[in-house]
This record gives structure tokens, sequence and C-alpha cells, in this order.
């Protein structure tokens, strides 16, 4: 005890003694008794209130199997978090209901805990009570945390344990769930809990953001008869709300992976479209919900269902085994994928032409004014890469001989080598040069002017100078909002021109309104770039999903 506490105490021995020995000269017996017991009910008070300050000071900050099942008995009070920071198989075979496993490490301690509330009681749980008493300690330190552990580890809790894990929602039938229109009717509230800095950045088009430390104060803007979706990055912060709102009585699921689950996430639609001499092209759009990415898979149809049909994929995305599935389903079993293209090298994800291209031995085309390492790519084995120019003519043909043109078109300005894709000079594939809604942003390789003035060369001299351009339509690399998953993204190429706005600026003010837009850059697009030119390795999906998640930023409204 500190010499306050002593001295608190001496005070407490001489008061005593004093009052005593005055009713012993003064009072009778039982005025004394009665006073002697009043002093120690006061000293019992505040001996308790010193063990509960104890308890909750950096230097005691355990808590117990019965105190922590108190807790969570309670349906209403002061919210909790559990992190379960120990073995994970065992965490998924059993683990305290409404805990959230964790990998305590420096990039949790780095990215996470400056993230996570400072107003609510946080106990780590793992099998070794030192070690979440280190971690523990350290949260407090760094992170400025309330954080707790475990006395006894997970082997001292008695009480019920789980194998179930957070109620999920996965990111196709959230997806499925918005094109329903559940967000919009309001049978369905997105409650994103990052913090307002991160909202800012970039959100799921109708959420709400309560910032995580501030939910336990804000119940009364949650709906208890509608189905809560919880939403952060990657999921972890999203499950304590989840548990949070469960205790007190919420229909809530977490956003399956977050964020990041949400960019990763694909779906596709389909069309068939005329073009000359009667044949008939289909077009599958293939999209990442959350991330905006747009890429295509394209044949020739034929009724004749047991021909060989011939496949090219352009801008393609990861995962790859997406876009062998979604070709035996849109063009049927016998279908080969034979050319992979790439429009441009991208900067908001990560290409995956040469990985697909190399598992279905396909021929991989990529522009020949762009910078990339050609070199690097032969060292790892890349196999039938093809440099396109202006003019170049590829074929995608079908058993029988019948065969369609892709024409190369040099389209500068996004991208120094920019190319669209005109095939049946009628589908014209833009890239991120022209979107439905916008153009491609001319700044991210640091000459925004220059890249702005040969943007507009491009649009007013080449693309919007196509002969019987009231028949083209665009398919575009992007798209900036969420759309119904049986809907195409495209637009008619005259439809386009025709919009007011900068297509209409001459040269020099086009350049002008153009290169000044200050615009956010794509979250890691340097490191994408990198990665794309071959410069870097790619290592896994899982760091793909982590350089891509975020918005894409490729486009300039118009």
């Amino acid at each position: 005890m500190s010499s306050i506490d002593n001295l608190g105490e001496n005070e407490f021995k001489d008061e005593e003694s004093n009052i005593i020995g005055k009713s012993e000269d003064n009072e009778d017996e039982e005025i004394a008794d009665k006073i002697k017991d009043e002093i120690k009910k006061d000293k019992n008070n505040i001996t308790q209130k010193e063990n509960q300050d104890n308890r909750e000071s950096p230097f005691c900050f355990e808590i117990t199997s019965e105190e922590l099942n108190e807790k969570l008995q309670k349906k209403t009070g002061n919210p909790i978090m559990i992190f379960d920071i120990g073995n994970k198989e065992r965490y998924q075979r059993e683990h305290i209901p409404g805990s959230k496993f964790a990998v305590c490490d420096q990039q949790t301690m780095n990215s996470l805990l400056p993230k996570l509330p400072k107003n609510i009681d946080i106990v780590l749980v793992a099998e070794d009570e030192d070690y979440t008493r280190k971690m523990a300690q350290m949260a407090r330190e760094k992170g400025g945390l309330r954080t707790r552990y475990l006395k006894g580890g997970i082997s001292a809790w008695n009480d019920e344990k789980t194998e179930s894990q957070d109620p999920k929602i996965s990111a196709k039938d959230l997806k499925n769930a918005i094109d329903e229109d559940k967000v919009k009717t309001g049978n369905i509230f997105l409650l994103d809990v990052r913090n307002n800095e991160e909202f800012k950045q970039w959100s799921i088009e109708g959420s709400t953001n309560i910032p995580l430390g501030e939910i336990s104060s804000s119940l009364n803007e949650l709906p208890k008869d509608k189905e809560i979706v919880t939403i952060c990055p990657h999921g972890n912060r999203a499950g304590m709300a989840t548990f949070m709102l469960q205790r007190q009585g919420y229909n809530v699921k977490t956003l399956e992976e977050g964020l990041k689950g949400w960019s990763s996430a694909v779906e596709h639609s389909s069309q068939e479209y005329d073009i000359t001499n009667g044949q008939k092209v289909k077009v599958v759009q293939v999209r990442k919900i959350g991330k905006g990415c747009i890429s295509y898979i394209v044949s020739l149809v034929d009724n004749n269902t047991t021909s060989n049909a011939e496949a090219i994929v352009i801008d393609p995305v990861f995962p790859i085994d997406e876009y062998i599935r979604i070709a035996n389903a849109e063009i049927g079993s016998r279908a080969k994928i034979t050319k992979v293209f790439d429009t441009h090298l991208h900067a908001d994800h990560v290409s995956s032409a040469r990985e697909l291209a190399n598992k279905i031995d396909a021929q991989l085309y990529f522009s020949s004014y762009e910078d990339y390492s050609l070199d690097r790519y032969q060292r790892q084995g890349q196999k039938q890469i093809i440099l396109l120019k202006e003019g170049d003519i590829s074929t995608i043909e079908k058993i029988e001989g019948k065969s369609m043109q892709l024409k190369v078109i040099h389209t500068p300005g996004h991208t120094a080598g920019g190319l669209c894709f005109l095939i049946g000079e009628k589908l014209l594939f833009t890239g991120d040069t022209l979107f439905v809604e916008g153009i491609g942003r001319p700044d991210l390789r640091d000459k925004a002017e220059e890249f702005a003035s040969l943007l507009y060369n491009t649009l007013h001299n080449k693309i919007f100078n196509m002969q019987n351009k009231q028949d083209i339509i665009i398919f575009p690399a992007h798209t900036d909002k969420i759309v119904d998953k049986d809907e195409i993204i495209s637009a008619n190429l005259d439809n386009i021109q025709t919009k007011t706005g900068m297509l209409n600026l001459d040269k020099k003010d086009f350049v002008r309104k153009v290169s000044s837009i200050i615009m956010p850059t794509p979250p890691q697009f340097k490191e994408i770039i990198l990665m794309n030119k071959g410069e870097t390795t790619i290592t896994s999906v899982q760091e793909i999903q982590e350089l891509e998640m975020g918005p894409n930023r490729c486009s300039i409204s118009i």
C-alpha cells in the first residue's frame, strides 16, 4: 500500500482511538460500539473502492472467469470486447461466446490498435496467461486501451464454449440484397464502424457511419426492426460491433471479410450483339462489386452447341479461376480462352493477364507503348507475349471457319500506351480512356498537362472521329456505381459525345481544366504499377486484395 494509503489508514486509527477514548470517559459502552461499527463500515467501503481502482489500474488488470461471465450475462451495461489471441485451431473448435480471433503481432499493433475504442473494456484470452498479460500491458501503453486479460487463461473458463462464429453475410449475398432493393426500402441497415476519416475516403453506397467507440452511446440511432450489417476493413471491428449489438437485442450480421471481401467479390452479366454479316457476339461483363473494375469475356455466338468456341479475355483481374468458370457457364464447356489482352498498364488493380494466360496456355497481348519489364516476365517463365501497336488486327474464330476481327487503336492520355479494341466495327472496349460517365485521369504518371493534351487528341481525333459512331457501343474498364447484377455497363458512343461538360471544351481549356483537377490517388497505386510492370513479384491473392482495397479513382466525371 502506498504512503498515501498508509496515511489514510493511520488517520482512521487515530480518529478511532480518540473516539473510543472519549466514549470510555464520557459516554456509555453502547454508544462507543455503534461508533466503532460505523467506522468499520466506512473502512470496508473504502477498501472495496481501492480494490476496484486497482483492478482498473495499469498494474493490476486481470479479470477472473466469474467476473467475465457476469459481464457477459448482462444484456445491458458497459460494452465489452473479447479478443482470443491464442491458438487458432483451438479457437475454431471452441472459444468464449462472442470472442473474436485475432493475430497479435506487430502489424496488429501498428494498424488495429489505434482504431480500437479507448472507452470500452477489452479482454484478451489465450492459453498462456503470461502472454495475454504482456499483450494487455503493451496495448495499454502503446494504444491507451482499457485492456485486461483472463486470469488463468482459457482453461480457467468453466462456462459455455462455442464453435460458432459471428453471424455473417457474404459480399455476394449483400449485393443480392441491394439488388432486391432491401437497403433502399429499409429492410437492411448498413452500419460502417470505421472512424470518420476512413469512412470519408470510401464506403458502400447507402451505409451509415458510427465509429465502434460511439456505438454504445448511439443505440437510439439504430433500428431494431431491420437487419443491421456491420462493416469495417476486414471484419474485426465489425465483429465486435455485432457482438455488442447482439447483447442489446439487435438483429445483426457482420460483412464477411469486410471491405476487403466487398472489393474482391465478383459478379457477371452477359448480352449478345449483332455485328457485321449477320454474326453475333456474346459479351460477358465481369465486375468486381466493390472495386468497380470491369473485364470481359468475348466470343462468337453459334447455335451449334457441339462446336468449340474460341473466347478472348480483356483486362482480367484476380482470381483467375473465375474466368474459366464463367466462360464454361456462359459460352459452353467446350469454350477455350485462347487470347488474353490488357488495354493498358493498370494503376488501381493488379492485372491477372499473365497468370491467366500461363495457366490456360493462351497468348498474352500487351501494349507496345507501355513500359513493361518484358525481360523479367520472360525470366519468370512467361510464354507467348505479343506486343500490340496501332492498326494491328487480331481474330476470334470458331472451328467452322467463322471469325471476327479485333482492331487495335492506340489511345494515349490516361497512360502513354493505352489501347482500345474495336470488334466487328461496332463494339469498342475503351479500357480507362473513356467511361460511360467520365474520362481517364491523366495525372497518375506525374505528367498531367502532357497526358491531358494526349487525351484530348485521343478523344476528339480518334474515338469521336470514328465512322458510324452512332452505332458504336463502348464497354469501359471501370464503373463508379453499384449496378444491378443483370445490367451491362455500356453506352452509345454518339450519346456520350453529346453530353455537356469537358467533352465540349476546346483543347486549351480542356487541358487546363483536366490537368488542374486534384483528386486522391488510388490506394497503393505505385506498388500496383510496379507489380503490373513485372518489376515486383505477385506473392499471393491475399496480398493483392490488401493492395487493391479501396475505390478505383481512375476517372474524371464529365
